[in-house]
């Protein structure tokens, strides 16, 4: 495992905090590689973050400056993320901890804690990118059924029954190989573009035997 401390220069120049930065890299070289860095525009500029697999941010306060900067770097490199701070505006740590995915330590973290913390910050960081995920793929379920509705409404005005709207939709999505939600954001582009009369006239029929809308050549291709 590769970890990464961060803290500012002026954190590291104290006796009693630079001998903290030391008792945390020995506890932290114990479980793999473990790197310090104390410059935050040096951070800012590494295109190697993504290479660790924690990442502790450590600071006297939570100001809005350093808050904006472990967002920054968070996005930039999403990975479990511990941030120790002695003092922190509430504002500032609604702010950071909003994504679900840091976890924060008040005051001074035991370095016989580390590798727990490591380890509770793994854990956190993997079970709020499943709960994203999942929320994710809930939202786009629930766009594609919206998609649908709208694609059949524009079907069942040329004649069709629901059941029927939602069959042609079905067997045209089928036969160009793509989701039923696909299907039908191109059939609402499509007949958005046509004015109201090209948008209801008449049917026709395919080849095979699937109803087709529309006299448009472009709307007439979309179901081919």
């Amino acid at each position: 495992m590769r970890s990464l401390i961060i803290c500012e220069s002026s954190f590291s120049q104290r006796t009693a905090e630079a001998n903290r930065l030391i008792e945390y890299q020995n506890a932290l070289s114990s479980m793999g590689e473990a790197m310090v860095m104390t410059s935050l525009s040096q951070v800012e500029r590494c295109n190697q973050l993504a290479e660790f697999d924690v990442v502790i941010v450590m600071c006297d306060e939570l100001s809005p400056h350093m808050t904006g900067f472990i967002l920054r770097i968070f996005e930039a490199a999403p990975q479990a993320m511990i941030v120790n701070a002695s003092h922190w505006q509430q504002t500032q740590l609604e702010r950071l901890l909003c994504c679900g995915r840091i976890t924060f330590v008040p005051e001074k973290m035991a370095a016989n804690r580390i590798t727990s913390l490591v380890n509770l910050a793994q854990a956190r960081f993997d079970a709020a990118n499943k709960s994203i995920a999942e929320f994710k793929k809930l939202d786009d379920e629930i766009k594609g059924l919206k998609l649908l509705s709208q694609a059949k409404l524009i079907v069942m005005q040329q004649g069709f029954s629901e059941e029927k709207a939602h069959k042609i939709i079905q067997q045209q999505a089928m036969q160009k190989g793509i989701t039923m939600a696909q299907m039908s954001a191109q059939i609402i582009a499509v007949m958005s573009t046509n004015s109201p009369a090209e948008s209801c006239s008449t049917k026709g029929m395919l080849d095979n035997g699937a109803h087709q809308i529309g006299a448009k050549p472009s709307t007439l291709s979309l179901y081919r």
